[in-house]
């Protein structure tokens, strides 16, 4: 399906439904967030099944298994669709093409250009699915459909801060010349956005007795990290996708990287609250009890501590007008990076306790299920694994060589 007019697939529809896109797609797992809960608008057959295994066209290659849980919305260009094989014999499929093994055998006909080819793929031979696929099939439908419904769960609980953080903007034409009250025009930056964004907070404020961070929030010192300990993890903004999840970060961080004096100098405590600087993909985490230890955050992140239900206000500050503030926030001559200190003027609805306490419990519980699944997502993968080095017959203590590989 393609959003765009004249080309063959194209779809007036694909601009109003969610379209798996090749960002959805993980190694064995579709990776989903925000519209793609939403109900399925067509039933076409460019839209996923279970038991599909999508993979996508451009490099690096990765393939995901479709489980029933998952929402049959359409797929873009840039992603195949491959249908109606076994259970076991999908599963076996997905697995090996996330190998890079394999991804050499679908990309060394490809040219300059990276990209998998329709043809070769329907050319590309595999050893029969060994016997032991049969049960891990199953297993890893079976996890596939709880990370789904998860995942789901958490999207209910930020719809419903969402609707909560609801507030009227001015939407002034800046372009034309505005008058602003006096207060707005402060020392903090005389920019068109932020003037009036100062003045919408305002009111925020008066109208709908919004606060500040500054008065729920203190912000951790900001000093940076001097010497990396042995075994320490540095987390970026990439490693916490929309659901405020800090999870395990399976690589150490070189220490040279965390010494360079781009990590925050304190490891990462429970409790605390993490907004991103970077206005163009701004971020929130809650860090629970379960983090890794000696897990320490790059200076992309500015800490928070709140004096109470600190998940609840993680999620009202996820929301889409949190987003739309810290955008007017942001400075420099890309418009990419807010001031610390500026997150600090974000201002936020203050719910009933009750309700909070309630966002906190669901937040606190999403983030132990979601640990608990990793720790079976990593046995599952290492068994995974072992049997496709078996059927193969690769050494675990091997590594294979290019030319090897294609051998």
């Amino acid at each position: 399906m393609s959003e765009t007019p004249g080309s063959l697939t194209y779809d007036p529809r694909a601009a109003t439904t969610p379209i798996y896109r090749q960002s959805s797609i993980g190694q064995l797992r579709l990776l989903l967030a925000g519209s793609y809960w939403d109900p399925p608008q067509m039933a076409e057959r460019w839209c996923v099944q279970p038991g599909d295994v999508i993979l996508n066209k451009l490099a690096p290659v990765r393939a995901a298994l479709v489980s029933p849980a998952a929402r049959r919305h359409p797929v873009d260009g840039n992603s195949l669709i491959v249908r109606g094989l076994p259970g076991a014999t999908a599963t076996w499929l997905a697995l090996c093409l996330n190998r890079p093994e394999y991804e050499q055998l679908l990309l060394i006909e490809s040219g300059v250009l990276r990209r998998v080819g329709l043809g070769t793929l329907a050319n590309l031979r595999l050893p029969p699915a060994p016997a032991e696929m049969d049960t891990l099939s199953l297993t890893l439908r079976e996890l596939l459909d709880e990370i789904l419904l998860i995942g789901e769960s958490i999207h209910r609980v930020k719809s419903e801060a969402e609707q909560v953080a609801v507030a009227p903007s001015g939407q002034r034409d800046l372009h034309k010349g505005t008058f602003f009250e006096p207060e707005s025009m402060s020392s903090d930056g005389w920019l068109p956005a932020a003037v009036a964004l100062r003045s919408d907070q305002s009111a925020f404020a008066e109208e709908l007795d919004w606060v500040p961070v500054r008065s729920l929030a203190t912000a951790d010192y900001r000093s940076r990290l001097l010497a990396a300990p042995e075994g320490a993890r540095a987390l970026r903004l990439s490693d916490v996708a929309d659901d405020l999840f800090v999870g395990s970060v399976e690589e150490i961080t070189d220490p040279v990287d965390l010494a360079a004096g781009r990590t925050l100098g304190r490891p990462l405590v429970a409790g605390e609250v993490l907004l991103s600087t970077l206005g163009a993909s701004f971020r929130v985490a809650y860090v629970d009890d379960g983090v890794p230890p000696n897990t320490f955050p790059t200076d992309g992140w500015v800490r928070l501590r709140f004096r109470e239900t600190p998940a609840a206000w993680a999620l009202l500050l996820s929301t889409l007008q949190t987003r739309w503030q810290t955008a007017r926030l942001a400075i420099g001559t890309v418009r990419q990076f807010v001031p610390p200190e500026a997150l600090l003027s974000i201002h936020v609805p203050t719910p009933e306790r009750e309700t909070r306490d309630r966002w906190q419990r669901a937040v606190e519980r999403h983030h132990a299920q979601r640990r608990q699944l990793g720790h079976r997502w990593n046995t599952l993968s290492t068994a995974l694994a072992r049997v496709f080095d078996d059927t193969h017959g690769i050494p675990a203590s091997r590594v294979l060589r290019s030319h090897e590989v294609l051998q």
